[in-house]
């Protein structure tokens, strides 16, 4: 950097003194530097750091091992005082953010861009590095890639054209997932290196790629990360014997699972991901993240979803052969692809542009939660099966069983797979974009000659509000969604006029076929699925819809809507009335009825009434007009779009008070995933809820400020000694507060010391809560806290060999009549991942509400008829059962068909004088599963009337 420039932003020299622990670390020759590297003088403070902070010289290569010293643009270490991958470092969100922009101010090679807000607030950034010619005419560039991703207007001479005008953009992110600390570290140094330096690699992307970097995606996560570090874990070189590595959360609601958002598309870093890559349209994505040793670049072992272009695939293989390739032939062992991840579920955040007719891949690199340097131990590490220290042939030169890693090793193999992708990319560059015009055309060609011509979703629907949300996502999607201008007849399918038809002859045809079909996952399979195998739309949300397989569909009249309000809107609220009636099927949309209108007088049937001719269901609601503000009411009405008629009188029938509880939500310092999804959901439907944090659990008398609690689905882990027994207490205190030196903690929840778990104390005071009348209710795993304590002493919990990886599986309802199943068919279903399994002994099957599948539950022999005619017909009628009514709708049951068949879905059972309500599944699963929220509203609504 040149002497004539001053930064006052400068913090000072490297400091790299490092710990005494590691004083084994492999210091490279200091002789050997070269002065100049493509022309430019060499940094030596910096390359000497670079040296002495990799731990072996084979983690080194000749494009990482020096850095030069540019004239104009700073480096990391002019910025910060110190490199990139400095042992005890760790770099906060605005000096990454800070650095990106001095990069940018000093070279007409970069520009920085804003791409949104964060759930809190913060600012998320790209930053985009070509040469000056290129970012000077960046408008025409992204108008080129904007045409051939919607080819149906170009000529194949225009679109030639474009292809030989256009260039890729490859759009690389980092920090999704906040305690993988080494990807936004390393973001820095990558965008370094392809703005300022001079070798010909660099020069080639420059001139060849348009690259964007974001170096913090999850920016709420990174600052509560980086803060959480300094605080805590600073100075700690075991990695076997520390304080946890990740602060209690990331973002506002959500944690590790960020990166399964594409489909649901609730968060606003999700949105603002797509948003950029429909602006963009970007060719390429790579996210960074950190795990496995040394790096994997991503292809996936497959299964792959059948929607995926085949092109996307092969494009998958080639560029991962490349890095491979690459980086153990410049000596760098721990390289390697394939075994890890399967490719099969669509929501990732990197598959926005894989369903897009773009490509999308990621990068794990080893990490050790932080930026100390530490021994660790690969010998029981195991991946598809295979121990990483194995040479196979998607391994070809395996990582070390013992392993001094640091986080410099990290940045030079993360950011040597990054400049190896960035060369082929470099180039393979009109190849790649006329893979993408390729893939967009036969999109769009597919929705002709596929099987499936169109999607249609009825106007008819049980739940206009649910049907209007999934027409708006679908469209927020970039999917074309029109609404039929005539009735017709396809075959066995009949459209009306309004219905909304999705047709597949569009460039994300392809993407709504997969969110819309039924999954059907192998059941055999070498490499167990990553992640949920089913996500079929229609299911989700409880909405009818139906494939079409006619061509004379394409023809039909449907002018595209850019809103679900072109669908549907709010029916008129009757002018004069003394109730309003809203008849119970199943919406989401009845929570945010009752509890935003909370001061309003509401009653409800608990069986099928008549007023005059009109009847009503089982569930209605009559809300008492003068006790509700019309404004209100009509604002929840807009919003949730549930049918009101009005009526003067109430049935002749007795009905219960809809009495608002007083909700509180268990919270647990282990395991706040689950609970996030629960909050968010919440929050969605304007329930007033209060968190529970584990001293205000123990210190009892719970029923002074609570009627209901609900324990989250906390994960598979979370067991009941795990909830006891919390963080491990000999790292108390570990405070998790808002000061000056923590400014991003306790803003959720905060506690002094959040070591330590429920404890016997916990447990007695819930017993107590219960006992004197509370409402437990446990979703998921959440139940464990009732039925493994021996709260409860008839339902059990076990946790058998048995893998429903996120399926749609079939309910029965066998007590329809209790409140708790109002608004849903008898035969039903739910979206259940691998939660545990609850039982009750045949003597106290009155208590199970609900069951999984059609198999009969097993009774004392005295009490079924045991004739042989008798014995013939039950065979028969269960035949007929598991026929209409098979148990996995949509995805796949990997293994423990019978264990899971015929057991309790929906449990309540009393305690003293509460009651405990057990859910054998997560029905808040990433704000995904709406179409069993009310099921849990249910339970809030009629807590005190299930008797």
């Amino acid at each position: 950097m040149s002497n004539t420039i001053k930064w006052s932003v400068l913090l000072g020299t490297a400091i790299m003194a490092g710990s005494a622990s590691i004083s084994t670390l492999v210091q490279a020759a200091e002789t050997g530097i070269p002065t100049t590297i493509g022309g430019l003088p060499v940094d030596e403070i910096s390359s000497k750091a670079i040296r002495k902070a990799t731990t072996e010289t084979k983690f080194l290569n000749d494009w990482v091992s020096v850095i030069p010293d540019h004239p104009d643009i700073p480096s990391p270490r002019d910025f910060l005082g110190y490199i990139v991958g400095s042992p005890g470092e760790m770099t906060s969100v605005d000096k990454i953010h800070g650095y990106m922009r001095a990069i940018a101010a000093a070279t007409d090679r970069a520009k920085v861009i804003s791409i949104g807000k964060t759930a809190e607030g913060r600012e998320m950034i790209a930053i985009i590095i070509a040469d000056a010619d290129t970012l000077a005419h960046l408008d025409e560039y992204k108008a080129r890639l904007n045409a051939l991703a919607d080819p149906r207007g170009l000529s194949e001479a225009d679109a030639q054209a474009q292809i030989d005008a256009a260039k890729p953009v490859y759009w690389i992110t980092a920090g999704l997932h906040s305690t993988e600390f080494g990807p936004p570290e390393t973001a820095m140094e990558i965008a370094y290196r392809v703005a300022a330096e001079e070798r010909p690699l660099f020069q080639n992307i420059r001139k060849n790629v348009i690259t964007m970097i974001t170096p913090v995606f999850e920016v709420d996560g990174r600052n509560r990360s980086t803060e959480w570090f300094l605080k805590y874990n600073k100075g700690q070189t075991n990695y076997y014997d520390r304080p946890p590595s990740s602060p209690p959360f990331w973002g506002k609601y959500t944690f590790h699972d960020n990166n399964r958002d594409g489909i649901g598309l609730t968060q606003p870093m999700t949105k603002n991901y797509l948003k950029t890559f429909m602006d963009f349209k970007t060719t390429l994505t790579l996210d960074l993240h950190e795990s496995v040793p040394y790096l994997y670049v991503a292809t996936g072992t497959g299964p792959y979803n059948p929607g995926v272009s085949a092109t996307t695939i092969s494009e998958w293989a080639a560029i991962a052969n490349y890095e491979v390739n690459q980086l153990t032939a410049k000596g760098m062992p721990g390289v390697w692809t394939w075994g890890f991840y399967t490719g099969w579920w669509p929501g990732y955040m990197l598959w926005m542009t894989n369903n897009r007719n773009a490509n999308g891949r990621f990068f794990e690199t080893f990490g050790n939660g932080g930026s100390e340097t530490m021994l660790r131990d690969l010998g029981d590490n195991r991946m598809a099966g295979t121990e990483v220290t194995k040479k196979t042939w998607y391994r070809p030169s395996p990582p070390a069983e013992e392993t001094l890693w640091s986080m410099r090793n990290n940045v030079n193999y993360m950011s040597s797979g990054v400049y190896a992708s960035l060369e082929y990319v470099s180039k393979n560059a009109h190849q790649l974009v006329t893979g993408f015009y390729t893939k967009s055309k036969n999109a769009i060609k597919a929705g002709v000659d596929g099987d499936v011509k169109a999607i249609v979703i009825a106007h008819d629907q049980r739940d206009p509000g649910a049907t209007r949300e999934l027409i708006d996502l679908v469209i927020e999607q970039g999917i074309e969604v029109g609404i039929a201008e005539a009735k017709a007849t396809f075959g066995k399918v009949k459209v009306a006029k309004g219905d909304a038809i999705i047709k597949l002859n569009q460039p994300y045809g392809p993407f709504a076929k997969t969110l819309f079909e039924k999954q059907k996952f192998p059941e055999k399979v070498d490499v167990p699925p990553y992640d949920d195998v089913a996500w079929t739309l229609g299911l989700m949300r409880g909405v009818k819809t139906k494939f079409i397989k006619d061509d004379n569909v394409l023809d039909l009249k449907a002018s595209v809507k850019s809103s679900g309000s072109a669908f549907y809107q709010m029916e008129k609220l009757p002018a004069k009335a003394k109730y309003y009636a809203v008849a119970h099927k199943g919406q989401e949309g009845l929570g945010e009825l009752r509890f935003a209108l909370a001061d309003a007088h509401m009653q409800s049937t608990t069986k099928a009434v008549k007023i005059g001719r009109r009847e009503f269901s089982a569930g209605t609601i009559f809300i008492e007009a003068a006790t509700v503000d019309r404004q209100a009411l009509e604002a929840v009405l807009d919003r949730t779009l549930l049918g009101v008629v009005g009526v003067n009188r109430l049935p002749e029938e007795d009905m219960v008070e809809l009495d608002m509880p007083r909700i509180g939500v268990l919270h647990s310092w282990i395991s706040t995933q689950n609970a996030g999804w629960v909050r968010y959901t919440l929050d969605q439907s304007k329930v007033p809820y209060h968190l529970i944090e584990k001293s205000e659990l123990q210190a009892g008398k719970l029923g002074e400020n609570y009627d209901v609690i609900i324990a989250p689905h906390f994960g598979g882990r979370a067991t009941l000694k795990a909830l006891i027994n919390g963080v491990d207490k000999k790292w108390s205190p570990l405070a998790y507060e808002t000061t000056k030196e923590t400014p991003s903690f306790g803003h959720i929840i905060s506690s002094p010391d959040i070591t330590g778990g429920y404890g016997f104390d916990g447990m007695i005071a819930l017993k107590g809560f219960i006992n004197n009348g509370g409402t437990f209710i446990g979703l998921g795993s959440g139940g464990a806290l009732a039925a493994e304590s021996g709260i409860t002493s008839k339902v059990s919990l076990s946790r058998p060999a048995i893998n429903t990886p996120g399926s749609f599986i079939t309910m029965k309802l066998t007590n329809p009549a209790s409140p708790l199943t109002f608004g849903y068919d008898q035969w039903t279903y739910v979206f259940r991942g691998n939660t545990p399994l609850y039982s009750v002994g045949k003597d106290d099957l009155g208590l199970v509400v609900a069951q999984f599948g059609s198999k009969k539950a097993a009774v004392r022999p005295w009490k079924k008829d045991n004739s042989k005619k008798a014995k013939a017909a039950e065979k028969k009628a269960q035949a007929k059962a598991a026929k209409d009514h098979p148990l996995v709708l949509s995805g796949g049951l990997l293994s423990g068909k019978k264990a899971l068949n015929g057991t309790p879905a929906i449990l309540r059972t009393k305690v003293g004088e509460g009651q405990v309500i057990f859910y054998g599944w997560n029905p808040m699963h990433r704000y995904l599963n709406h179409h069993e929220h009310a099921l849990v509203y249910n339970a809030l609504l009629y807590w005190n009337d299930l008797d």
